[in-house]
């Protein structure tokens, strides 16, 4: 890893059986910037996102978060430690208020045990206090407070994966991984996510990573693009070079040589 880099994947390989999810692919992320991963179907891409998460233990390779090797951590030892993410499909708490899907992703960050809880301790209150003020805000960043004591299953497509995405950041992450937060939007919608995400980065200080089908969001927001297909690296740069690449415009979007 180079000094300013957050995230290290070095000849990572996931494989199940004979199938290679993952082949030897290798590629930094630097603090504070935005990479979009794009590819076919079937690429590899929510694998990449599995294996830093700690879903999957690569088969080889390395996986690094800092100074870290993530290879044997566990899920919530690497949310815990910094790294959130979102799911292609809403998981959300259907039943419940959007504000308490948002006040259980913070759980992990309380300062009090269950004897405190049991009789309501002024270290309870206090801390419960503060995860509602912190949540709320989170609300506001995303423009979501109107919804706050909404059900979330009742809410818009739209509107779920905004709260999916602030359930992430309620996790208090340095990097966040969007899995197609796009999906299924229209384009004044996706404009209106574009700068959603630019506002999180600069107001929270993120490193993030977007896996995404529409190109209007990734070259849109994107500082480099990584396109992996057949879980290999296709090409890596920034967008500009990425659209204009021989191999990708085959690959990916279609288009022969020549």
């Amino acid at each position: 890893m180079y000094e300013n880099d957050i995230i290290s994947l070095q000849n990572a390989c996931m494989y199940f059986g004979g199938v290679k999810a993952i082949d030897d692919l290798s590629f930094n992320v630097k603090k504070g910037s935005i990479l979009g991963i794009i590819g076919p179907n079937g690429a590899g891409k929510t694998t990449i996102f599995n294996v830093i998460t700690g879903v999957y233990t690569p088969t080889s390779g390395n996986i690094r978060f800092l100074d870290r090797s993530l290879n044997k951590a566990l899920p919530h030892e690497i949310t815990g430690d910094g790294i959130s993410r979102t799911f292609q499909n809403i998981r959300l708490f259907e039943s419940e208020t959007v504000l308490n899907n948002l006040k259980i992703a913070s759980f992990a960050h309380t300062n009090y045990g269950l004897f405190a809880t049991f009789l309501r301790t002024r270290r309870f209150r206090s801390e419960e206090e503060r995860i509602d003020r912190e949540c709320r805000d989170i609300l506001e960043l995303l423009n979501l407070s109107a919804y706050a004591d909404s059900i979330a299953g009742s809410l818009a497509y739209g509107v779920q994966r905004r709260i999916e995405i602030a359930r992430a950041l309620c996790c208090k992450p340095q990097v966040i991984l969007l899995d197609e937060p796009a999906a299924g939007m229209n384009p004044a919608e996706i404009d209106n996510l574009n700068q959603l995400i630019l506002r999180i980065r600069e107001t929270l200080d993120l490193t993030i990573i977007v896996i995404e089908h529409q190109m209007r969001l990734v070259m849109g927001i994107c500082d480099e693009i990584l396109v992996v297909n057949f879980g290999k690296k296709l090409a890596q740069g920034k967008p500009e070079d990425v659209k204009s690449n021989e191999e990708v415009l085959e690959a990916y979007l279609g288009k022969a040589k020549g």
